[in-house]
């Protein structure tokens, strides 16, 4: 931004004035003293008070930045979205091609080069034809239109309706204040000619929906305004007199005409020769159009959208954007910035995909799936899909504004997410082992009804518990389980005996430094059942608290932006991920290599492991079954994946959904297959990595039993109180069939046989469907039973 300084005028410029001070004068009527007498016996008194009314009027011009459009990039560079309140994009004068140059000095102001910002003659020239009932010309200047049209945007910019209406009045007052702009900016700025040709070129609207002739171009023609033909510039040229009246798109006729008048202009002009006019002249309209139509803000991110507007949040509330929402929300849409954010394309394909092959946009079911991803050790959010096209037709259930991966800050639903069931149960884990427990201990994990009681609850004022039964989703959970086999088969038992032996403060206060907080940002209501998870959580806030695990104890607040420059290019800050230990890293460790059992032979997902790699994750359902999640990760990559219905609570199972049949809808029986296909394709292409093998603790070590370890007795390799010999083989890579999957229905099968489905004796208790009905053309669900899992 620059500011023009006050000068006295020389000679010259003192001359322009006076003769534009007479013709305004005239064309105004405005009597001043001495007007009335002779031309001759008043020149000198004329003189004066010009003088007098020129040195009154202010001379501190700001030449602001116009308003350009904001561009929001992936990760490697690929523009997501543009947010604009003009569609603008400024570009330097070499940047825009001569013809455009000459065709607006042919037809706006043909003497720029020779006057010193006010053209006394054009304005006698202009007068004389408006006179004569000829054409109407207009008297301004480039540089006077320049300055009407800062001085415009600087009202917008500032929401004063008064400035706009100060910039824009018919009044001779108005006029020469404008005059006395332009003469002072030709003055001052340095290299004025050029410097106003550029801004005045930037500034302009040169269609009904964008500004400045690069947008204007890409607009019209679809490439920029540095390509520009001679007829293209005729026809933009043509436009900024009454950019709605001659727009080619709606009044190509009218357009023709006013680019023939342009090009006769830069023909008599000497801009162009004979040849050149004969050749644009003959070129119609039709022919040089290429419209291209750029939609603004999220609604053109595609499948990003909710990622998009997950960005805009962090925007709209970082008072490093501004001091208040209003500066922020103008810096996005005026401020020219250029965002490049944390999302991984291919990954996002990956969700993308993944939704789409098992709860498609639209589905009839009308159930709701996201997927989220996020890096461990750096916050950074790597993907965010769902089921709903971005908008805000609500009549129509595949669409919504609503991201049911983030929290309510971030576009998501105001309740702040869903119930995660049993993939809270980590966080009970982690308290566990922070307090140095081992995952070897044992208990009865057979249904029990705890009495009710004071719990130790040191946070709160109220720590009554009415009395609680807890009961298992499997009859066969009961008997004695170690922590890692109860977290493994998901024993709600285990876990509500877990927590009776913990200060639940305590397990608040843990959930909360990894991000699992209510709306406000506060803790959870610290109560017995949210080992059982009973509150409310965004798939996006599970990630990236998994994430947490993977990254030994350390977690990062989620961050979508990786880099922010201004219009000018310099850089400016952004959110940071505040990565900081938050738990002992040991006792993280501990919980990453417990959760690899999930996948073991009794594990609640021992079906979807990852190909070639270890993973660690676990299922959550809800007790009507309207939720089912699973959260899983490997020390590269943290994923949420939840299904479920966004308007409220709704059973899932006894119905297809994506074309399946689902008997019953448990984290492992759409989640976990969801989670292993987005995982593997994600993570294809890299190598593997471990988890840090450490000891769970007294007792006997446990084995790896991770997707990828075959375990040929169904139980869980040397864990204390398993039963039968312990055989843990060399990771091989998961098959495409494998039992508790969903398959499309085979005829070669015997009766009875599900497809895909190989149960052994010892492993955990499966449910078991018909086939889908005659005609039906649907699949068949296999899966675990069981409760929260």
């Amino acid at each position: 931004m620059s500011k023009t300084s006050a000068r006295t005028l020389d000679s010259q410029q003192l001359l322009s004035a006076l003769l534009a001070f007479i013709v305004m004068s005239t064309v105004g009527g405005l009597l001043v003293s001495g007007f009335a007498v002779p031309f001759v016996g008043a020149a000198s008194v004329i003189s004066k008070a010009s003088r007098e009314f020129f040195e009154d009027l202010p001379d501190d011009f700001k030449v602001l930045e116009p308003s350009q459009v904001s561009v929001l990039r992936a990760a490697d560079g690929t523009e997501i979205a543009q947010f604009y309140a003009e569609n603008r994009i400024v570009v330097p004068l070499k940047d825009i091609s001569k013809n455009v140059r000459n065709a607006v000095i042919a037809v706006e102001d043909q003497r720029f080069y020779q006057h010193e910002g006010v053209d006394p003659t054009g304005m006698l020239r202009a007068l004389a034809s408006n006179a004569a009932g000829a054409d109407r010309q207009g008297a301004s200047t480039l540089t006077q239109q320049y300055v009407r049209n800062v001085l415009v945007e600087a009202g917008i910019r500032s929401g004063d309706p008064a400035k706009i209406r100060a910039a824009t009045e018919p009044t001779t007052a108005r006029k020469l204040r404008e005059i006395k702009y332009a003469l002072t900016l030709e003055k001052t700025l340095p290299d004025a000619k050029n410097q106003i040709l550029e801004g005045y070129l930037n500034i302009a609207a040169f269609s009904p929906s964008t500004y400045g002739v690069e947008a204007s171009a890409q607009h019209y023609f679809s490439h920029s305004a540095k390509e520009m033909t001679i007829a293209e510039a005729a026809l933009l040229a043509g436009l900024t007199n009454a950019p709605g009246a001659y727009d080619p798109v709606s009044y190509p006729d009218l357009a023709k005409d006013r680019m023939n008048w342009v090009l006769q202009k830069m023909l008599d002009n000497e801009f162009i020769d004979q040849a050149q006019y004969d050749e644009a002249v003959a070129t119609q309209v039709s022919d040089i159009l290429n419209v291209t139509n750029h939609v603004g803000g999220c609604a053109s991110a595609g499948s990003a959208a909710y990622f998009c507007d997950y960005v805009v949040g962090e925007i709209q509330n970082s008072e490093l954007f501004g001091k208040t929402a209003t500066e922020r929300n103008q810096l996005l849409l005026r401020g020219g910035l250029q965002i490049t954010t944390t999302l991984d394309l291919r990954k996002q394909k990956a969700a993308d995909d993944t939704i789409a092959n098992y709860v498609p946009i639209g589905d009839p079911s009308n159930v709701k799936g996201a997927i989220v991803a996020v890096e461990p050790g750096t916050g950074k959010i790597q993907a965010m899909a769902q089921n709903t096209s971005y908008g805000t037709d609500s009549s129509d259930p595949s669409v919504s504004q609503i991201s049911y991966s983030a929290d309510y800050k971030h576009g998501g639903i105001e309740n702040n997410g869903f119930q995660p069931g049993s993939s809270f149960k980590p966080f009970v884990l982690a308290q566990w082992y922070q307090m140095g427990r081992s995952g070897y201990e044992t208990m009865n994990t057979d249904p029990t009804t705890f009495p009710a009681a004071n719990w130790n609850i040191s946070c709160s004022e109220d720590t009554f518990v009415e009395q609680w039964k807890v009961g298992n989703a499997n009859p066969g959970e009961g008997g004695t389980h170690s922590v890692v086999q109860s977290t493994a088969m998901s024993i709600n038992v285990a876990y509500a005996k877990m927590i009776q032996q913990m200060d639940i403060c305590a397990v608040t206060s843990l959930a909360a430094k990894m991000g699992m907080t209510k709306a406000d940002g506060n803790p959870i209501d610290p109560r017995p059942s949210i080992t059982l998870g009973t509150m409310n959580v965004p798939p996006l806030n599970m990630a990236n608290a998994y994430a947490t695990f993977a990254a030994h104890g350390v977690y990062c607040k989620p961050i979508a932006i990786n880099k922010v420059t201004d219009h000018s290019g310099t850089e400016m800050a952004v959110p940071s991920a505040d990565c900081s230990q938050v738990m002992d890293q040991t006792a993280a460790d501990r919980v990453a290599l417990t959760l690899t059992h999930v996948f073991g032979g009794q594990g609640t997902a021992k079906n979807h492991g990852l190909a070639g790699r270890p993973a660690a994750g676990k299922t959550g359902t809800t007790e009507e079954m309207d939720n089912a999640w699973f959260v899983g990760f490997t020390p590269q990559l943290s994923t949420a994946v939840w299904m479920g219905h966004s308007e409220g609570t709704k059973p899932m199972n006894g119905q297809y959904i994506g074309g399946r049949y689902y008997a019953t809808m448990y984290g492992s029986d759409a989640p976990a297959p969801m989670w292993k296909q987005f995982m593997d394709t994600s993570l294809a292409g890299t190598g593997a990595e471990p988890f840090t093998q450490v000891s769970l603790g007294a007792g006997q070590p446990a084995q790896p039993s991770g997707g990828n370890a075959k375990n040929t007795s169904g139980q869980f390799p040397g864990l204390t109180g398993d039963a039968g010999a312990q055989t843990a083989q060399a990771p091989q890579a998961a098959t495409a069939d494998q039992p508790g999957t969903v398959a499309q229905a085979d005829a070669d099968l015997p009766a009875g046989q599900l497809p895909g489905s190989a149960p052994t004796a010892a492993s955990r208790k499966e449910f078991t469907t018909s086939l889908s009905p005659a005609g039906s053309g649907g699949a068949v669900a296999t899966g675990p039973a069981g409760g929260n899992g």
